[in-house]
């Protein structure tokens, strides 16, 4: 095989995985791809939020843009601390409050609030950035936010990873939005796929505080839909499936970051302390950068437990189509450069080590479809699912006779999770406040 063979051979490869049917995905990522390049670079603005006092409740910082006439930006804080928003040039006032009664809505006289002193409003120009913007919250002074406060959503929150963000919106794991066809869509359009669709946390019961929730993240064009026969085989009396919905082209930290936002939002909303995660290809980069961002991000102390992460054939040192296809396909998705081997996402993934009281395990699977000489699942690569950092953070590694797809499938990997899962319920309700060391 001549080396332009193998080149062509890795693309239709990748293109494959990728679900790429046609030159009008490149087109439309294109589009994506180039309305983002032209936004204007945000402002930053960030500064603490104090409290006179006990706090009772967490904190909500709330934007309001003058021009929109409206909240444009909210964020939930576990307690008094920092704050940070990336903001589009223009004319803001901020606010906080506490949200005593954890509704996530602002109830005017009977929660304190604080405003933003003078000078009041904050003109914004592009790329500059504002610190020390403090508030101080005194229960004992009389302020109100004089402006509407919209309730929580990321659909104002344009620090979120997606502009339409799903906080526990209930579903059947039927859900029409769960399609092959919408798995693409957010490779290739992934601001379509954001209005239309609705990424974020889907639960598919109410929440319930006696079980505990396990979060499932599904792969590169992926759906909560690929979750169905592992999800079905649950304990649902001890365990409440969560099902993350993601557009696949962005780069994965942003995902991850956003994941983080979604599932704070839900403890504070819920209060649940223990959550696991269970993650399929692609699914375990984001998780584990999720994780990552949990443990060591400087806003708060991390106040959820995590007894168990697994992952399922997931691509640890990337995948060559990848890079391939950053370094010929008219159209480069973000997340393909997190994914070529070596990427510096990649290399950052164990550097920091997962909280102590966590057991990861690694499923990997290996039937091969005989297109490579080298081992591998008939989409990733053996080699790239044991990669060696991340086996030795592992508590146990398991392989499978089946292929990338069909260990979603498999009675065996139901069984190995199941015994995990019961494992992880069973496991002291720890969490360690602060930050990890880095490996």
């Amino acid at each position: 095989m001549t080396a332009r063979t193998r080149r062509l051979f890795r693309t239709a490869v990748w293109l494959a995985i990728c679900a790429l049917g046609s030159g009008c995905g490149f087109l439309s990522l294109k589009k994506d791809i180039e309305a983002a390049k032209h936004e204007v670079e945000p402002a930053a603005v960030q500064g603490d939020v104090a409290i006179r006092g006990a706090s009772s409740g967490p904190i909500v910082v709330v934007v309001y843009g003058v021009a929109a006439g409206r909240t444009t930006n909210v964020l939930v804080l576990p307690r008094p601390g920092p704050y940070f928003f990336a903001l589009p040039a223009g004319t803001y006032r901020i606010a906080a409050y506490e949200d005593r009664n954890h509704d996530l809505a602002y109830q005017p006289g009977a929660e304190p609030a604080a405003v933003l002193g003078e000078p009041g409003e904050l003109v914004l120009r592009p790329g500059e950035r504002r610190t020390n913007v403090d508030l101080t919250i005194d229960p004992g002074a009389p302020a109100r936010i004089p402006f509407a406060v919209a309730a929580v959503s990321a659909e104002q929150d344009e620090n979120a990873f997606l502009p339409d963000l799903q906080l526990g919106t209930i579903v059947s794991i039927d859900d029409p939005r769960f399609s092959d066809e919408n798995g693409k869509l957010g490779l290739w359009q992934p601001l379509e796929f954001a209005a239309k669709i609705g990424a974020g946390v889907y639960f598919l019961e109410e929440y319930d505080p006696n079980k505990i929730p396990i979060l499932f993240v599904h792969g590169a064009g992926g759906h909560p839909g690929n979750w169905k026969y592992l999800v079905s085989t649950l304990d649902r009396s001890r365990f409440q499936p969560w099902l993350a919905y993601y557009p696949s082209a962005p780069h994965l930290d942003r995902v991850g970051r956003g994941l983080v936002r979604a599932i704070g939002a839900l403890q504070l909303k819920y209060g649940f302390s223990r959550m696991i995660v269970v993650a399929h290809s692609m699914g375990g980069l984001v998780s584990r950068s999720a994780i990552n961002y949990a443990v060591t991000g400087a806003e708060t102390q991390r106040v959820v437990s995590l007894p168990a992460f697994v992952t399922i054939s997931s691509p640890w040192n990337g995948h060559p189509g990848a890079a391939t296809g950053v370094k010929h396909a008219p159209v480069v998705a973000p997340s393909w450069i997190d994914m070529a081997p070596d990427s510096a996402f990649l290399q950052h993934l164990p550097q920091t080590a997962l909280p102590p009281e966590c057991e990861y395990s690694l499923f990997f699977s290996y039937r091969s479809t005989g297109l490579s000489r080298e081992a591998n699942d008939g989409t990733v690569t053996v080699a790239s699912e044991l990669s060696l950092p991340i086996q030795l953070q592992a508590k146990r590694v398991i392989g499978f006779d089946e292929s990338h797809t069909s260990i979603l499938d498999s009675p065996e990997v139901a069984a190995q999770l199941n015994t995990i899962l019961l494992r992880a319920a069973n496991a002291p309700r720890t969490v360690t406040a602060g930050r990890p060391p880095r490996t």
